[in-house]
């Protein structure tokens, strides 16, 4: 009795304590931190053609961003450092391609960050801009134009985004915490537009060809797709499929593969066919950077109904998996000009200046350029090349001097870019950078 007596007492005692000690947090050593969240002033990246600072060729409708700072550059084709932008009520998770606008050593999301005189999460280039820090100018001295803080990626910006100018976005630096946004959003939710035109694999307009085994996994539009494993001997090719539809009528489609996330890596390099027309474009898609996103296979002027696009398993890489799930055809208006710029200057010759210049169209694409050139002796401008079809030409200076090159573009119906009020590049001749 003498035992049970001192074991209740002891309980009771333990109870008490318990009672009164403060609660402890659960999970405490367990918890990851929400990555932060700023609000930044973004603008369109562009620039297709071109290579980022992580060697990726930028192509039409990309998805990828640009922060200023080379700190959190993922590798090509990488997603070690990525971002969610969230704009009104649209959200996408991109990855770090390109180290920019403005400034390259701007980690403005960091608390230990280079400019320390400035708050976290104000890009330097903002506060130049608004504030005159650094007497309104970058980190190489040019003068800042725009408050930005991320360039984004053509199709981001446009169709994952909904963006048709530069505007303020939600920006969530990902690496530094857990997406806030996790629980709110399904695993994988492939969008289709109201006026798209969709085939999905198995469903009508969909065939699939093959003289070995599909595999299936559950992921992908309406959760689930096929796959096989792809070779690059076209001898041993054994599967493909087909996806067609017919187009409401003539006119500009994008057209879409989706891929879906799960399974075994998938191909870095899957070539799709799109015909149309009675022609048809290749186009090699690496679906394990795209996997959970619709991969854009091009923007055509379709006059034909029926549309037309084959996927086989012959690839550059042996024994990847091959995804094959929905295509989609989605109606594009080009209501927008064309955008250009010179983008670099050369010696050619003793008094030549070899000029190259590039240019992005939100649709139909580029159908021809005009330049112009100054001397800066004088303030008028003359025309050097109009109606150019190329990205590149030499001028030959009459006479030793600073000349100063302005362009504009012109897309295939008609819109054009207006002249900028001021040069583009402005160079010495004889040449000097």
């Amino acid at each position: 009795m003498e035992l049970v007596r001192r074991l209740l007492v002891a309980a009771s005692v333990l109870l008490l304590l318990l009672a009164v000690l403060p609660e402890a947090p659960l999970r405490a050593s367990n918890e990851v931190p929400v990555a932060p969240t700023y609000t930044v002033f973004a603008t369109r990246e562009g620039l297709v053609g071109h290579r980022t600072a992580n060697g990726h060729r930028i192509r039409p409708r990309d998805r990828f961003v640009a922060l200023p700072s080379f700190s959190v550059l993922s590798s090509r084709g990488g997603n070690e450092f990525q971002v969610r932008v969230t704009y009104r009520d649209r959200s996408v998770v991109l990855p770090v391609w390109d180290v920019g606008p403005w400034n390259t050593k701007d980690d403005y999301w960091s608390p230990q960050r280079r400019y320390g005189d400035l708050p976290v999460g104000k890009p330097m280039a903002q506060a130049a801009y608004q504030d005159g820090y650094n007497g309104g100018r970058d980190e190489f001295g040019r003068r800042v134009g725009l408050p930005n803080g991320i360039d984004i990626a053509d199709g981001a910006f446009w169709d994952d985004l909904g963006m048709t100018q530069s505007d303020w976005v939600e920006v969530t630096f990902l690496w530094l915490g857990a997406d806030p946004m996790a629980n709110d959003l399904p695993a994988e939710q492939p969008v289709v537009e109201p006026n798209a035109r969709v085939v999905d694999n198995g469903g009508p307009g969909y065939r699939a060809f093959s003289d070995d085994n599909w595999y299936h996994n559950g992921c992908g539009l309406n959760g689930h797709h096929t796959w096989t494993y792809g070779t690059r001997n076209p001898a041993e090719s054994a599967n493909r499929a087909t996806w067609a539809t017919d187009l409401p009528g003539a006119g500009f489609y994008e057209v879409f593969a989706y891929v879906p996330a799960c399974g075994r890596p998938a191909t870095q390099s899957a070539h799709y066919r799109i015909a149309y027309d009675g022609s048809s474009t290749d186009v090699v898609v690496d679906q394990r950077a795209h996997a959970g996103q619709w991969a854009s296979l091009g923007t055509y002027h379709i006059n034909n109904q029926t549309a037309l696009v084959e996927l086989s398993d012959i690839t550059h890489d042996d024994s990847q998996a091959v995804r094959f799930d929905a295509v989609k055809w989605v109606p594009r208006f080009d209501t927008a000009p064309p955008t250009v710029r010179v983008i670099e200057t050369g010696p050619f010759g003793d008094n030549g200046v070899l000029v190259r210049w590039e240019g992005s169209d939100d649709v139909s694409g580029i159908a021809s350029y005009d330049v112009q050139v100054r001397n800066a002796s004088s303030s008028e401008w003359v025309d050097w090349q109009i109606g150019a079809v190329v990205n590149e030409a030499a001028f030959i200076a009459p006479e030793p001097g600073v000349y100063a090159f302005r362009i504009r573009a012109r897309d295939w119906v008609g819109h054009e870019q207006p002249w900028p009020e001021h040069h583009d590049v402005e160079v010495q001749v004889p040449y000097s950078p």
